[in-house]
């Protein structure tokens, strides 16, 4: 069962978020003016897009780092069979803020970075980054902003799913959106929605 704590709040998210895309505008400054760009200016704009689409997506880590620009489409992404955890081919949907992130980082990949070597969109100068350091750099923000570095980025995932139930989407097309391969596992999260937690609260 997941737990309470392995769910960010909307404060705790929009906390996280907004740090993140201020170190991303902060490092593409310093990299359109060249002489005051560090390496790891590029590492702080893909942290900032990578965590940001996980969270809007509910993405796994593997499947957002292997995703080819083929696979997005205008309110759809695609999660190809090879890439998926169960092998299975899926469809991701998402709105115009998902859309307008993704161009954004298309714009940011050919115009700032100008890193067009693979089509993958989290490649950099042809390389992806390690699930395991992916990791790592989301501790290191989480500190930043003082959560807890307990967290994995499956959390975002946990949090995107208890967000859509909240939202009123339904059971099936949440787990059709997370990919489950048995809706029992999307249940676990009704327990976490603000609608069980608040009716608690009416209760007791």
């Amino acid at each position: 069962m997941i737990s309470a704590d392995k769910i960010f709040t909307d404060a705790q998210l929009g906390k996280l978020l907004k740090r993140l895309k201020a170190e991303k505008e902060k490092s593409l400054l310093a990299i359109n003016s060249v002489s005051k760009s560090k390496p790891q200016d590029v590492r702080n704009v893909i942290d900032y897009f990578l965590i940001a689409l996980l969270a809007s997506t509910g993405l796994r880590i593997s499947e957002a780092l292997n995703l080819r620009w083929g696979d997005i489409h205008e309110d759809f992404l695609i999660v190809r069979a090879e890439i998926s955890k169960n092998r299975k081919r899926g469809t991701v949907y998402f709105g115009p803020k998902t859309r307008a992130l993704l161009t954004d980082l298309h714009t940011t990949k050919n115009q700032s970075l100008k890193r067009t070597e693979t089509d993958l969109l989290f490649s950099v100068s042809g390389k992806l980054p390690s699930r395991s350091y992916c990791h790592t750099r989301f501790k290191y923000w989480l500190s930043q902003v003082g959560l807890p570095i307990g967290n994995s980025l499956h959390s975002l995932r946990h949090t995107y799913g208890t967000v859509c139930l909240d939202s009123g989407l339904s059971l099936t097309f949440v787990r059709d959106q997370l990919r489950h391969s048995n809706i029992s596992i999307t249940s676990q999260y009704l327990h976490l929605t603000r609608a069980s937690r608040d009716k608690v609260k009416d209760l007791f």
